[in-house]
């Protein structure tokens, strides 16, 4: 009688092994840990279930920078890239899928996914894919593709591997998640992500109102610089801001 939630942390460099201690401090989600606003569903009783969060590291590392190199020529000589080799995402959403398939031999049949930056992208498209498997999905700031002036000019590649995983969530029509974007992230925003507003089952929730500069980061009494809102999840006001308008309970809620 519960309902099982996945959190998936975010990523670094693809060529780097993503960070995920064992036991991060509160808030450290570039660590790890889960967001803290979610962390308080733990043992929530929603419409006579109780809510486990269930958080899972990947420790994998994506494509070699020669490999990408090679993408990016491919890409300026052809307009176009034939994937062979699997980009650190990639390889998360299939750890994720094998483990939700996992836990449902287990007994969990109510799975939801939810993640951070990478995390929150890689749970949004196994959604759009096993809806059966998958109940819905909560992404805070999701991205994977790197800094948006990377994805858009410098790194080409990276906008044509970007624009391929698009082309995948095309596929579906309908994808029960709700996705957390602000304006100040600079590797996805709302504008970037806006694509996602074509979907039935979505809700796109623009949190821009609440300021990097008004919050503070997790670890020190400081206040955080205004071009970190993709940071913003891991603060004290995102948590009040979420309970206030009751966003993830009324998923939930909606979702059961």
């Amino acid at each position: 009688n519960s309902i099982l939630i996945i959190y998936n942390h975010g990523s670094g460099a693809d060529t780097s092994q993503d960070q995920c201690k064992a036991k991060p401090k509160k808030g450290y989600i570039w660590e790890g840990a889960v967001v803290p606003a979610l962390l308080k569903l733990h043992n929530k009783e929603i419409k006579g279930l109780k809510v486990k969060i269930y958080r899972l590291c990947s420790g994998v590392k994506g494509m070699t920078s020669k490999n990408q190199k090679k993408y990016r020529k491919q890409f300026k000589s052809k307009g176009k890239i034939e994937l062979v080799e699997e980009f650190k995402n990639l390889k998360r959403q299939n750890i994720i899928l094998n483990e939700v398939e996992n836990l449902k031999n287990l007994g969990f049949d109510k799975i939801i996914l939810s993640g951070w930056s990478a995390g929150g992208w890689s749970s949004l498209i196994l959604q759009s894919k096993y809806p059966d498997k998958i109940l819905g999905t909560i992404a805070f700031n999701p991205a994977f593709a790197g800094h948006k002036i990377e994805w858009q000019k410098k790194f080409p590649e990276w906008g044509a591997f970007r624009e391929d995983q698009i082309n995948e969530f095309k596929k579906a029509e309908t994808i029960n998640a709700i996705i957390f974007a602000h304006k100040d992230d600079v590797f996805e925003d709302p504008k970037t992500l806006s694509f996602f507003a074509n979907f039935k089952g979505m809700r796109l929730i623009d949190y821009s109102e609440l300021k990097p500069t008004k919050c503070n980061w997790a670890d020190v009494n400081e206040k955080m610089p205004s071009n970190k809102g993709h940071n913003i999840p891991q603060s004290k006001c995102f948590t009040k801001y979420l309970d206030e308008k009751n966003y993830l309970i009324s998923f939930l809620k909606n979702t059961l």
